[in-house]
């Protein structure tokens, strides 16, 4: 009854491809002709990698995967396309992906049929395919770009107080550590009153760099506002965290600005407390930056 069934569906030139793992496919039952001719079999067999002889099954299969991962009911399909230079003027190829009793399948059929009645629409339906890939990526670079400061390349303010309940959540759940450092580059208003703003952007960059590749893996650093920053450090000691931050200060302190003075920043450091909102952790390391600067700037205090 198989064999018959598999005789049938090469008869209507489907061929068919069963998921048994991530991106992993078998040949299900005989290849119709087309298949091979358009799928160059290797020795093992049918080709079960037909995304890499076609661009449009390239973003099929791509889609299939996640079709397939979040067991989604019903049929993906892929829309109709031509295969340049291998398909004729009046055929053409549509891949649907489903679930069969258990089994991911994956089908990919020759149309010959009143294929011109369908041709119309061919065209469009690569286009919009393609057009929503495109859309859906671009997107993606959006979303990450929106969440980055444009001059220090550093995580903006928004995004910042964005991640901050979820890491505080974190650390009461697994009961580690979470202290904050806010630091505020010292006369900065000095240096673009009397070197300019283009100066004065070439050391928020600086700074952006200094803080960018100091911190450690899984550190959450940000532009807070103007010539202030805030870093997070998970799972991080008080008494290690002050010694970045004394560390950090030191750096900052050696580092020297192209065409620009020398600059220091000053510190301060708290350590979250349970049950602590957001916005109260937030106000008291500002307000330990704030003792550092009303103690003579160009250090680190604690709160």
């Amino acid at each position: 009854m198989e064999h018959l069934a598999m005789q049938v569906l090469c008869t209507l030139d489907i061929a068919m491809l069963r998921r048994i793992g991530v991106k992993q496919y078998e040949f299900f039952g005989q290849a119709p002709p087309f298949y091979d001719d358009l799928f160059p079999p290797s020795r093992e067999g049918h080709c079960v990698q037909p995304w890499e002889h076609s661009s449009m099954l390239e973003i099929f299969f791509e889609d299939a995967e996640t079709f397939f991962t979040d067991q989604e009911a019903g049929i993906f399909s892929s829309g109709i396309w031509q295969e340049e230079g291998k398909t004729g003027d009046e055929s053409a190829l549509i891949a649907m992906a489903q679930t069969f009793g258990g089994e991911q399948i994956v089908i990919i059929r020759l149309l010959q049929d009143d294929f011109n009645e369908r041709s119309v629409i061919l065209g469009k339906a690569r286009a919009q395919l393609l057009e929503n890939r495109a859309l859906s990526r671009s997107l993606e670079v959006y979303k990450e770009k929106s969440q980055l400061d444009g001059l220090t390349m550093l995580l903006n303010r928004t995004a910042f107080m964005d991640s901050l309940p979820a890491e505080i959540r974190k650390a009461e759940s697994t009961s580690h550590p979470l202290p904050a450092i806010m630091l505020d580059i010292d006369n900065f208003k000095i240096i673009n009153d009397t070197l300019g703003h283009v100066t004065g952007d070439r050391v928020l960059r600086a700074l952006g760099r200094i803080l960018r590749t100091s911190l450690r893996r899984g550190d959450i650093v940000a532009r807070y506002g103007g010539e202030e920053f805030i870093i997070l450090l998970p799972a991080c000691e008080l008494r290690k965290a002050l010694t970045i931050a004394e560390k950090l200060r030191k750096t900052i302190e050696d580092h020297v600005v192209d065409d620009a003075p020398g600059f220091t920043v000053s510190m301060g450091c708290s350590l979250h407390q349970a049950g602590e909102t957001p916005d109260s952790f937030i106000q008291r390391v500002d307000m330990a930056l704030y003792e550092a600067k009303r103690n003579g700037k160009n250090r680190v205090c604690m709160r």
